[in-house]
C-alpha cells in the first residue's frame, strides 16, 4: 500500500468524521479546550445549520426533599450567522431582602410569612471574530469594570498573541461601549515547533518574550488533541497534564491531572444514547463523583430540551431548560 492511498485514506476518514459531526443535533458538545472549565462548548455546525440566532437557559435550583426554588436566574447565549457565540450574558443574585407579609383572616385572626425578594446584577461577554479567529472578547462585570482580551494569530490560524487589558466605558449607557483608556494587565506570545504530522510544540512567553512554560501536544491521525504535557520553566518540578480518549461518537474521556498545589486528578466521563447523542456527562476530582448531568433531547425536533446537573456533595438539583429563538431562515426541525 503506498503512501499515496494512505494519505487518501487519512482525508476521507477526517472527512467522514466531521460530516458526521455536523449532521448531529447536539447542541452542546464536549470540547478538549472547555472541558474543566465552566463554560459551555455549543455546536456552530448545528447552531448554523438551524438558524439559531439565541439560546436561554431558564435556571431551577432545587435541593433533596426541599420545594424547587424559581430564582428568576437565566443564562442567555447570541449567536451570529456561522453558528459563533457573539454574546454570553447572566443574571446573579447581589442582594437577597427579607419581607414579612401578614395575612388577615376572619374574625381578626392574623398570619404572616417571610417571602424573599431578590436583587440582580446581569454580568456579560462579548465575542468578536475576523472569519472563523476570536479576536476580541470583553467582560462586564455589570458595574463599571470592564476586561477584553485581544487575540492575534499567524496565516496557519495558531494564536500567536493575546493581550488583557483593563478597559473603560465612555458611554453613559451600560449598553453601549465607547472605549476610554486601557491598561495592559498582561501580554502572551506563543511561538510554535512542528514534530512530524502528529506532535507540537508550544512555548509560551511572557510581556518580557521570555519563555514562562512549554507544552507538547500529541494529535491523533484526525488531528484531535490526544494528550497534552505542560512544563512550566520557573518552577520545573510542577507538570501539568491532559488526556483525551475517544470513540464513534465524539469525546469519550478527558482527564487532566496536576501538581502545582496539592496534587490534583480531574475525569470527565461522557456517554452517547442510541442516536450517537450525549446523555450523560460525569465528573470527578481525584475519584469522588462532583456532579453527573443528564441531558435531554426533544424528539420532535432533535434539539437538546434541558439538562439536570446532580451535585450529590451538597444534594441538590440545578434544572436547566433550554429555550431557542431562530432567524427567518432557520428551521426548528429537520
Amino acid at each position: 500500500m503506498n503512501r499515496h492511498w494512505l494519505n487518501l485514506r487519512k482525508i476521507t476518514s477526517i472527512l467522514f468524521f466531521c460530516l458526521a459531526l455536523s449532521f448531529k443535533a447536539q447542541v452542546l458538545l464536549p470540547g478538549t479546550e472547555s472541558a474543566f472549565e465552566t463554560q459551555y462548548n455549543f455546536n456552530p455546525d448545528v447552531i448554523k445549520r438551524k438558524g439559531i440566532k439565541k439560546i436561554t437557559f431558564d435556571i431551577i435550583d432545587k435541593k433533596d426533599f426541599e420545594v424547587a426554588v424559581d430564582k428568576n436566574l437565566v443564562e442567555t447565549y447570541e449567536f451570529n450567522n456561522d453558528g459563533f457565540i457573539t454574546r454570553f450574558y447572566f443574571t446573579t443574585i447581589v442582594k437577597t431582602n427579607e419581607k414579612h407579609v401578614t395575612h388577615y383572616g376572619k374574625k381578626g385572626k392574623t398570619s404572616s410569612h417571610v417571602e424573599l425578594d431578590y436583587v440582580f446584577d446581569t454580568i456579560s461577554t462579548t465575542y468578536f471574530y475576523k472569519g472563523k479567529n476570536l479576536i476580541l472578547k470583553r467582560f462586564h462585570d455589570g458595574n463599571n469594570y470592564y476586561e477584553s482580551r485581544y487575540y492575534r494569530y499567524d496565516k496557519q490560524g495558531n494564536l500567536t498573541k493575546e493581550l488583557r487589558f483593563k478597559e473603560t466605558n465612555n458611554s453613559n449607557k451600560k449598553s453601549v461601549f465607547i472605549l476610554g483608556n486601557q491598561v495592559l494587565l498582561s501580554e502572551d506570545s506563543f511561538q510554535y515547533q512542528k514534530y512530524g504530522a502528529f506532535q507540537i510544540k508550544r512555548i509560551c512567553l511572557n510581556n518580557e518574550n521570555r519563555s514562562y512554560k512549554e507544552q507538547i501536544i500529541n494529535l491523533d491521525s484526525l488531528g484531535r488533541t490526544k494528550n497534552m504535557n505542560e512544563v512550566y520553566t520557573a518552577a520545573s518540578w510542577i507538570v501539568q497534564k491532559h488526556q483525551f480518549v475517544y470513540g464513534k461518537d465524539g469525546l469519550l474521556k478527558a482527564e487532566f491531572e496536576g501538581n502545582a498545589s496539592t496534587p490534583v486528578l480531574m475525569k470527565n466521563i461522557y456517554e452517547y444514547d442510541e442516536n450517537h447523542e450525549l446523555y450523560v456527562e460525569k465528573q470527578f476530582k481525584n475519584d469522588l463523583l462532583l456532579r453527573e448531568i443528564n441531558y435531554v433531547n426533544d424528539k420532535s425536533n432533535h434539539l437538546l430540551n434541558s439538562f439536570i446537573i446532580r451535585d450529590p456533595a451538597v444534594k441538590s438539583l440545578r434544572i436547566v431548560k433550554l429555550k431557542y429563538d431562530f432567524t427567518s431562515f432557520g428551521a426548528s426541525a429537520d
